[in-house]
């Protein structure tokens, strides 16, 4: 079983939903993928999951909780897919690996759960890891759950095509600062180097080939193009945020 939140390492929350699945499944291997998403950036989570689950075993179950609407009337989900099982909020997270790997989506019934009462803060307690704790303990999902078929889907935006070149999108920013963005492969075809912005800089295939001092874009593992610098933070060097548009010319 995995985990993937926002809840960071200070206050106990990730802990706790381990306590809760190993109540139930006390033989459990629990892995965290990270607890350390942006908070409440829902893009970043379905990136990381969208990226992480398929590196595990078929069978695995993935828990993921970034949940910005927790304690309103939005659903919570349970979804098959790719051959792993996913529990969380119904916020586009889980809705979009559904959407990519022909999944099926369920709403998981709290109260059929046995989650009588839970916290209006604390779904990932009470209803998440408790869900998927059962399941991994071979309680029977449909005793649980109803399918459904209109998830909210989360969508990353495709670059946009521009009179001369496109305009693409910083859609995450990692540890390391290298800045994500929307490009892929089909967009920029053979091309050794692109303008972004004012800026020329170089296609390369690694960090090393990059100039020392100098951003360059780089294909990640993810199959994004990242505009990165050697050994350092190209989101500090170029003052970039996620989100930030960026033109490209080829």
């Amino acid at each position: 079983m995995t985990f993937l939140t926002d809840f960071g390492l200070e206050d106990g929350y990730a802990g706790v939903m381990k306590g809760v699945v190993l109540a139930h499944a006390p033989g459990a291997r629990l892995v965290d993928i990270t607890h350390q998403v942006p908070p409440f950036n829902l893009r970043a989570a379905a990136l990381i999951l969208e990226n992480s689950f398929p590196s595990f075993p078929a069978g695995s179950i993935h828990v993921m909780v970034v949940d910005p609407g927790v304690g309103s009337s939005r659903r919570h989900l349970y979804v098959e897919a790719a051959g792993h099982f996913f529990t969380g909020p119904d916020n586009g997270v889980l809705g979009r690996i559904a959407a990519q790997n022909n999944g099926s989506v369920f709403e998981i019934d709290s109260t059929t759960l046995g989650a009588t009462q839970p916290s209006s803060t604390f779904h990932g307690r009470d209803i998440y890891a408790l869900a998927a704790a059962k399941l991994l303990a071979g309680l029977d999902s449909a005793s649980f759950t109803s399918q459904i078929t209109d998830p909210e889907v989360i969508e990353i935006p495709e670059p946009r095509k521009l009179k001369q070149g496109l305009q693409a999108e910083v859609i995450y920013i990692d540890h390391f600062g290298n800045l994500v963005t929307n490009l892929r492969v089909q967009h920029l075809g053979g091309s050794s180097c692109v303008h972004l912005g004012k800026d020329r800089v170089a296609i390369v295939r690694t960090y090393s080939e990059l100039e020392e001092g100098k951003p360059g874009l780089i294909l990640n593992s993810w199959g994004y193009y990242e505009i990165a610098s050697r050994e350092g933070s190209a989101a500090q060097l170029l003052g970039i945020k996620a989100g930030k548009k960026v033109s490209v010319k080829l």
